[in-house]
């Protein structure tokens, strides 16, 4: 997937323009301020930049770059207004799915791209791309589900010690509360209930005393005597002023009296006295639990208290059912961390070897790129806990001989630059995009150093499309197509050179003369030794 042509309308000093580009190594070339820079700006804002009101041409209303690979077209229009659209293939897209289609496609070495080398998890990533194809797909995988496992378990863990702890702290006295609820025995209108039969018990145990109270006055209870045998004794005195007749039906009836008063003895059966003291004492006992649970609970309504209480034995019953699954998980949870563990041990063999040859292939071509005597070096450090790159943090670091800490610290931006293409060619095929855009990578560097640069992105042309901006003759000439780019008063000019064109544009690079006889020479000789 490569690009095949670039339309440019209104973009820098570009009005428009239409160029071709070839696989392998495609270089743009011109003087200082003709408008190189406009290409991979158009190129930036295919791929998603935002804020491109400031690239489009001095009045004009809008700009518009367009780029057709094999099998797709993907195209960008930037209003003055702010407002933008993308289409594929004709069809319209938002801003993001279109950097998205781009980006997988694209990648523009610039500040931005620098950037990379500092992100851990990009680093990490590079690392990860040069692991053996068995460590990749399966210990990776198996790694993957495991991890996920473990932390689906562990996630599970924590909710059900987490609600245990919530239950236990919110029932601290379910206990208490169960015992009160086994004794009242609640349900709707229960103390309502209890107070009318506790009410009516009494009574009825009041009026039985007052009863017995009444019986004892007649017949004198255990000891005395009572109304009955006073007013026989009464009588007796009479009996003197009586005849025998008199007498005889006197005695006979305070007999009678007496005969029907003890009678009444049967009413007072002590069983009863029992059953309803006890039967009262059971039901003060009840109502006393019900108002005390009540007062427990912060709850006055019946039906309240029985679906609060439902609710407790439900939690309750829960907890004393979980107990067994929270041993069963956290046997399981600790059994997924040790897999979890060994695999990732593993990975960091893997990981170990792989940076260890990264690291000579990168510091090989940075020989060879005349970086010496700076060096590449990958720092391993172990992490706490596991995340899903494994247990590893990994850093970047670089020496020039006499300092040695983090690639910001010690490279320069071009240094940088240069970096990145060791790495992206010692990185494996599948990490590189199908084209990458270089801007002035060579910069600060003539010579020798710029010829060694030049090798190495020729290099890198066999892998990917390449798209460099460029200043120095000696890379220009390896280019497999080129693209000339010329200011013409207000007005950008750009067009695919070759022949003749092309040796005059390496020659005027080489002296600032393209009609030169030597340089011109120079040019030929560039060319076909490239």
């Amino acid at each position: 997937m490569i690009i095949k042509k670039l339309f440019i309308k209104n973009i820098g000093g570009i009005k428009e323009a239409e160029l071709s580009f070839t696989p392998g190594l495609n270089v743009i070339t011109g003087e200082s301020g003709a408008g190189k820079s406009s290409v991979v700006r158009a190129l930036e804002l295919l791929t998603g930049t935002r804020g491109g009101v400031k690239f489009i041409r001095a009045g004009e209303a809008r700009a518009q770059v367009e780029a057709c690979f094999d099998d797709s077209v993907i195209s960008r229009e930037i209003l003055s207004t702010g407002r933008s659209r993308a289409k594929i293939n004709g069809e319209n897209i938002s801003l993001n799915d279109c950097s998205k289609a781009v980006n997988s496609l694209i990648r523009i070495q610039n500040q931005f791209a620098q950037l990379e080398l500092l992100d851990a998890e990009k680093q990490l990533a590079m690392i990860d791309s040069c692991l053996p194809e068995k460590i990749k797909e399966d210990t990776f995988k198996n790694f993957h589900e495991i991890f996920e496992k473990a932390r689906a378990s562990a996630a599970e863990l924590r909710e059900i010690k987490k609600r245990r702890a919530e239950i236990e702290r919110q029932y601290s006295n379910a206990r208490e509360i169960f015992e009160l609820v086994k004794i009242s025995k609640p349900e709707s209108g229960l103390e309502i209930r209890l107070e009318n039969l506790l009410a009516d018990i009494t009574h009825r145990i009041a009026k039985r005393e007052k009863a017995r109270e009444n019986f004892d006055a007649l017949t004198g209870g255990l000891s005395e005597q009572g109304l009955i045998n006073n007013t026989e004794s009464r009588f007796e005195e009479l009996f003197d002023f009586m005849s025998d007749e008199e007498k005889k039906e006197i005695q006979l009836s305070f007999e009678n009296l007496y005969a029907a008063a003890k009678n009444l003895s049967g009413i007072f059966n002590r069983n009863d006295d029992e059953k309803d003291s006890a039967k009262r004492e059971e039901i003060e006992t009840r109502l006393g639990a019900l108002r005390k649970l009540k007062r427990l609970c912060n709850i006055p309504d019946e039906n309240e208290l029985l679906n609060y209480c439902d609710e407790i034995y439900k939690n309750l019953e829960w907890l004393e059912k979980s107990y067994k699954d929270l041993e069963s998980l956290s046997a399981r949870s600790l059994d997924e961390k040790k897999k979890a563990n060994a695999l990732a041990l593993e990975i960091r063999r893997a990981r170990h070897d792989a940076a260890v040859n990264l690291e000579k292939r990168v510091n090989e071509i940075l020989e060879e790129l005349a970086m010496l005597p700076m060096t590449f070096k990958i720092n391993f450090s172990g992490l706490q806990k596991l995340n899903r790159n494994g247990a590893d943090s990994i850093e970047f670091i670089l020496s020039d001989g006499s300092r040695e800490g983090r690639l910001e610290k010690i490279a320069s931006g071009g240094e940088l630059s240069r970096l990145l293409l060791a790495l992206q060619l010692s990185l494996p095929e599948e990490w590189l995009p199908p084209v990458i855009v270089f801007d002035e990578v060579e910069a600060g560097l003539g010579g020798k150093a710029a010829v060694l640069s030049g090798m190495q992105l020729k290099k890198l042309s066999q892998k990917c499309q390449v798209i460099l901006v460029t200043h120095e003759a000696s890379i220009a000439a390896l280019g497999d197509n080129h693209i000339f780019i010329q200011r013409n008063q207000n007005e950008t000019l750009m067009k695919n050179i070759s022949g003749e064109e092309r040796v005059k544009e390496i020659a005027r690079m080489l002296s600032g003369a393209p009609d030169m006889a030597e340089a011109l020479e120079h040019a030929k000789k560039l060319i076909i030794n490239r």
